[in-house]
């Protein structure tokens, strides 16, 4: 088969899960070539589009109707706003649309929008090199640790990266010789304030590198940690989560769609309760459903992860399995079938 990808370049997310998706397909014998959104021609009969959802990503795909088949591979944040009598709701049921999660399956159904099925994201599981002089770098610093803690995320309200770091601080006062590494960069919170306010720095990394740092740099925080922490209050997947599976590394995250669709508490990973879901409006876009949890429930579940060695062994004796559900072999060759 021919497929051409089709993403936008300059969103790094996408670009990266476009390449895994054609790196699947050609080694399964397809024809596959990747196109930016801008390109003037793209030849294929099949096109698979890989972005977030947006109106005005449904009116850029008619450019290719009724002419080619169309697999739109999605991922949203939260509920899409679409003008009441405008055209993409007709125009979405010319293309096949394809979710990341069962969230997202949930957020296009509810705004009266086809979804034709989910496949997850997946990853290379047996990809594991990592950068051994950055690795042993890091190392010297985290080596007197008892637990190290890592979290990974762009700098944005929705990723709740003051609860790790407000978290941090309590966990800190348990374990004096815990360590937090948070890989982050600018953005909407003031990450070096609120260290320094909290007196943080000695036992805290904050890289202030995002989208900086080499795969193989990243590989090895998830080597190098104890736990992997993702406190978004919202996410379409969240490929960290299975990122850090391939380091056998459990997970905490909080108990709502989508992290609980792929941590599973208790045996991959420590789930946090959600005490309420606020509803947010990002831009003229979204509205997204802000699951809400408490800082405390995420210290104890630092603190018990950091605590319990024969826990976290059963976690990671149980995360092998979930590597295989999230191969990028055995998951990407199901978007084939909606062509």
């Amino acid at each position: 088969m021919r497929i051409a990808i089709v993403t936008h370049f300059d969103v790094v997310s996408h670009f990266v899960n476009a390449n895994r998706i054609a790196n699947v397909f050609t080694k399964q014998g397809h024809e596959c070539k990747l196109y930016n959104f801008d390109a003037k021609e793209v030849p294929e009969d099949n096109i698979l589009y890989v972005y977030t959802f947006f109106a005005s990503s449904i009116n850029y795909l008619a450019r290719f109707l009724p002419e080619k088949r169309v697999v739109f591979y999605t991922a949203c944040e939260g509920f899409p706003i679409l003008d009441p009598i405008s055209s993409e709701r007709t125009l979405a049921k010319e293309i096949k649309i394809v979710a990341n999660s069962d969230f997202t399956k949930m957020c296009l159904e509810a705004t009266q929008l086809p979804c034709e099925g989910v496949v997850p994201h997946g990853l290379q599981m047996d990809y594991l090199q990592y950068d051994k002089k950055f690795y042993e770098y890091v190392k010297t610093w985290t080596k007197e640790a008892s637990a190290t803690f890592f979290c990974l995320g762009g700098n944005y309200q929705r990723k709740g990266l003051d609860r790790f770091i407000l978290a941090s601080k309590l966990v800190s006062r348990k374990i004096s010789n815990a360590c937090f590494i948070l890989h982050s960069g600018k953005g909407d919170l003031n990450i070096p304030a609120m260290i320094n306010n909290l007196e943080l720095s000695k036992n805290f990394w904050f890289t202030n590198s995002f989208g900086l740092l080499h795969e193989d740099k990243i590989n090895a925080l998830y080597k190098l940690c104890t736990a992997y922490v993702q406190p978004s209050y919202c996410e379409s997947f969240c490929i960290p989560t299975i990122e850090a599976f391939r380091f056998h590394r459990p997970v905490i995250t909080i108990d709502a769609p989508p992290m609980n669709e792929i941590v599973i508490n208790g045996e991959t990973g420590i789930l946090i309760p959600s005490s309420k879901v606020q509803q947010v409006q990002h831009r003229e876009d979204f509205v997204m459903p802000f699951h809400l949890y408490s800082v405390d429930d995420l210290t104890d579940a630092m603190i018990k992860m950091a605590e319990s060695k024969h826990f976290r062994s059963d976690l990671i004796r149980n995360i092998g399995e979930a590597r295989k559900r999230y191969d990028a072999g055995n998951v990407y060759p199901k978007l084939l079938g909606f062509f």
